[in-house]
């Protein structure tokens, strides 16, 4: 992860980039506004760690000129009146550190403040009338609820991370079967099941078994 450091002390940001960079992080550097405006233009930035007073002119004044939808900011500060914390807060920083500070705690609240601003993880699926709540273990093909073993349950969250993808026989079995002994009567049973769950009569097939390259959820077949 890059995050940008507003600070004018330049001990005190050498300390702490070497320590991020420790932790994994990299730091963009600026000790002025002018330098941060010019050093972050273009950039995306995972978090951004601000200071109140700097050479020419505040944080807050760096933070106002932001995008609404740019990295969560951080204002590491001495000033602990509150105040400032609420002119931050008011500029849309999430978080707010007064000196002086742990390092290790930094860190920790950076890395809080970028996984708070990872988009969440997609974990509904939708193909033709079929819909797929994988962390509900919802399933359902229009009115209808499907109900699934937890291998079946298995091998269609394997096939949706690679829809319209085939997955091979091989990385099935290896998925869904690990360390055991697989013989072909028992994979071809737990397709047709899946199969045969997940398409009625007059539904559209939605699971292909394609020659030499495995099994692959998707709408039609183009072999």
């Amino acid at each position: 992860m890059i995050i940008l450091l507003v600070e004018d002390d330049s001990i005190l940001a050498a300390q702490t980039i070497d320590f991020l960079n420790a932790e994994g992080i990299e730091v963009d550097y600026a000790s002025s506004l002018t330098q941060a405006r010019s050093i972050s233009e273009g950039t995306d930035y995972e978090a951004i760690i601000l200071d109140i007073n700097l050479p020419d002119g505040t944080g807050i004044e760096f933070a106002k000129t932001l995008e609404k939808n740019s990295a969560p900011i951080l204002f590491l500060s001495a000033r602990n009146a509150l105040t400032d914390k609420l002119a931050a807060f008011s500029v849309g920083a999430l978080d707010y550190i007064t000196k002086p500070f742990a390092l290790e705690e930094l860190a920790v609240r950076i890395k809080l403040l970028a996984r708070k601003n990872t988009p969440a993880k997609n974990t509904t699926f939708q193909l033709d009338s079929l819909f797929v709540d994988l962390d509900a273990k919802i399933a359902k093909r229009a009115e209808r609820t499907i109900v699934l073993s937890p291998q079946q349950w298995s091998l269609l969250a394997l096939l949706i991370t690679h829809s319209p993808n085939p997955v091979s026989k091989d990385n099935l079995i290896a998925t869904i079967w690990p360390d055991q002994d697989v013989n072909n009567n028992m994979y071809k049973s737990l397709v047709t099941r899946l199969r045969t769950n997940i398409t009625k009569p007059n539904e559209k097939v939605l699971l292909h078994t394609l020659k030499k390259q495995g099994l692959a959820l998707k709408e039609r077949d183009d072999e």
